[in-house]
């Protein structure tokens, strides 16, 4: 009997991922997708003879049968020629940005920001097994893992790098406001969890957005879930600070100096409130059992534990 993981594969799965194990059928696909660059034309067609004319293969009805076993997950046949669908499209744009390689690297960074456990600035970037890690060298804490594409490394300094990843995550935040999955934009399920840490015991809680289809998970601050609400990035743009040229490290400041305070009620059902404090003003936002902000609140700024 088949294992329950084992029942998920569908055959057409098995079929579409046997076809590309093949050289001349790889040429097809980048053959198809130079033509689209060329043009610069997404859904740029090309005739059976123009496909055929571009590829090394030997015969017509050699290069028919491989073809054959790209349309449908990969290849459109369409009154104008064959062009890539969606899936053809994005496996030719992994195989080009090297996702099939591994990284190189690079050695650790000072960065910017502190650490919200142990209150240090001590904060270094580094690649450890082929993760983006951001860590304390103070509590040897870390505060984000990330994955570390080859591409992403690509032309870029190891400074550069870093500033990357500051932008990634937050285009992360923006599709998963919207329910949207990062990797293959998918609906999302959302829940809200529980850290306690060893070095201090305080609780963290991170929203936890997984997709229902390919099953990509990312756990974010609650406080940054609560920052990216229009809102909040108003409030904090009135007094000069801009969300998107922060990074989520640099971010971390603010919860450690008080200028960002959580306090959940209940986890289940969910129930908690961020506050915002700047310059004497603030914000307060108030989560639900959905996961996400129904109420916001101006009010007098708490005082906090450090001057912004």
């Amino acid at each position: 009997m088949d294992s329950p993981r084992e029942s998920r594969i569908d055959p057409a799965m098995v079929e579409a991922i046997g076809a590309l194990g093949n050289e001349q059928r790889l040429q097809i696909l980048l053959a198809l997708a130079e033509t689209t660059n060329d043009h610069q034309d997404q859904w740029h067609a090309m005739s059976f003879t123009a496909l055929y004319e571009a590829v090394d293969i030997g015969s017509t009805s050699q290069f028919s049968y491989h073809l054959s076993k790209l349309v449908g997950p990969f290849i459109t046949e369409t009154d104008d020629g064959y062009r890539l669908t969606y899936g053809g499209d994005k496996l030719v744009r992994g195989l080009r940005s090297g996702i099939y390689e591994s990284t190189t690297g690079f050695e650790e960074r000072t960065v910017a920001g502190t650490c919200v456990f142990c209150e240090t600035d001590a904060l270094v970037a580094a690649l450890e097994n082929e993760l983006f890690v951001v860590r304390c060298t103070a509590c040897e804490s870390t505060l984000l893992t990330d994955s570390f594409p080859t591409s992403q490394e690509r032309h870029r300094t190891p400074e550069e790098i870093i500033d990357s990843f500051g932008s990634r995550i937050w285009s992360s935040v923006v599709l998963l406001r919207g329910g949207v999955c990062p990797e293959c934009y998918g609906p999302v399920d959302t829940a809200v969890d529980a850290h306690d840490h060893d070095h201090d015991h305080r609780t963290a809680y991170t929203h936890r957005s997984t997709c229902e289809g390919c099953r990509f998970v990312i756990h974010l601050p609650l406080e940054v879930v609560a920052a990216f609400h229009p809102a909040a990035i108003g409030f904090l743009w009135e007094h000069g600070i801009s969300l998107f040229e922060l990074t989520l490290w640099e971010m971390f400041a603010f919860i450690v100096n008080g200028q960002m305070r959580t306090r959940v009620r209940s986890l289940e059902p969910f129930d908690a409130t961020v506050t915002l404090a700047v310059d004497g003003a603030g914000l307060e936002l108030q989560f639900d059992e959905t996961h996400s902000v129904s109420n916001v609140n101006p009010r007098s700024a708490p005082a906090t534990d450090r001057q912004h």
